[in-house]
C-alpha cells in the first residue's frame, strides 16, 4: 500500500510537547502520531462495537510496531557542537523567511537541477530550519524535526552529501523523511560560515536520481552565493 503524505496543523507549543514526549518514548514524531491514531481509531470502534474495524486496527498496529525494524541511527555528534550552535545563532539566519535573495537562489537550484525541492536549510539542535525553500507545503515551511533530516549528515561531514536513493544508503535508509515525506533523491553543499557549517543548500526529489560532477559543482556555486548573502547580511 503506498503511503499518503498529510500535513496537520500545530501551533509552536503543541509541537514542542509532541517532540519532547515522542523523546522519552524514544520514536520520531511521526511514528508518536501514528500511534496515537491507531490507539484513537481503536477507541472509537470499540466504544461502537465494530468488530471488523477492531481486527483491521489490530492488524495495522502489529505492523507499525514491528520491533524487527530498523530505527534511524543518532544524529552526528557534529550537530551538537556548542561552537558550531553559536555561530548559527551569531548568522541571525534562524529569523530568515521570505528573504527575495535566497528564495531567488533556491528557485535557481530547482530549476537548473530540475529537483521539485530545494532548501536552506539550518541544522539547529533539534530541527532542521527553512530559510528558504520550493517545493515544500505552506505549513511545513518552518521545518522538519532533526530525526527527518538528510541535511544534519552534510553538515556534520562539513563536505557535499549526495544520495542517488536514499533507501538503499547506508545512513539514511531508515531517516522517517523517507517514509513521511518521500524523499528519495538528495544533494546537500554544506554553508560554512566562519569555520561553522550552519547548514545546507540542498535539492530533493521524490524519485531516484543520478546526480553527476556538473549537478554538483552547479549546486556548490549556488552554495557560495547563499553564503555571499549570509556575509552581506552580517556586514549590514
Amino acid at each position: 500500500m503506498p503511503m499518503r503524505a498529510t500535513t496537520v496543523r500545530f501551533d509552536d507549543s503543541l509541537w514542542a510537547l509532541l517532540e519532547r514526549e515522542a523523546r522519552t518514548q524514544g520514536v520520531s514524531a511521526a511514528q508518536f502520531v501514528r500511534d496515537a491514531t491507531i490507539l484513537r481509531i481503536a477507541s472509537v470502534a470499540t466504544q461502537r462495537g465494530d468488530e471488523d474495524m477492531l481486527m483491521t486496527v489490530a492488524d495495522v498496529a502489529a505492523r507499525a510496531s514491528d520491533t524487527g525494524r530498523e530505527g534511524p541511527p543518532p544524529p552526528p555528534a557534529a550537530v551538537f557542537d556548542p561552537d558550531r550552535l553559536a555561530a548559527l545563532e551569531r548568522s541571525g539566519m534562524l529569523a530568515v523567511r521570505d528573504d527575495p535573495a535566497f528564495d531567488r537562489l533556491t528557485r535557481m537550484a530547482s530549476r537548473v537541477l530540475d529537483a521539485p525541492i530545494a532548501l536552506v536549510s539550518l541544522v539547529t539542535k533539534d530541527r532542521q530550519v527553512f530559510a528558504s525553500c520550493v517545493g515544500v507545503d505552506a505549513d511545513d515551511r518552518d521545518g522538519t524535526p532533526l530525526s527527518h533530516s538528510f541535511c544534519q549528515h552534510a553538515v556534520a561531514a562539513r563536505e557535499p552529501l549526495v544520495v542517488g536513493d536514499a533507501r538503499e544508503h547506508e545512513v539514511l535508509r531508515t531517516n522517517p523523511a523517507i517514509e513521511d515525506m518521500g524523499i528519495i533523491a538528495y544533494a546537500g553543499v554544506p554553508l560554512i560560515h566562519e569555520g561553522q557549517a550552519l547548514g545546507t543548500l540542498c535539492v530533493a526529489d521524490e524519485r531516484p536520481r543520478s546526480w553527476n560532477t556538473e549537478d554538483v559543482e552547479l549546486l556548490s556555486d549556488l552554495a557560495s552565493s547563499v553564503l555571499t548573502e549570509i556575509k552581506l547580511r552580517r556586514a549590514g
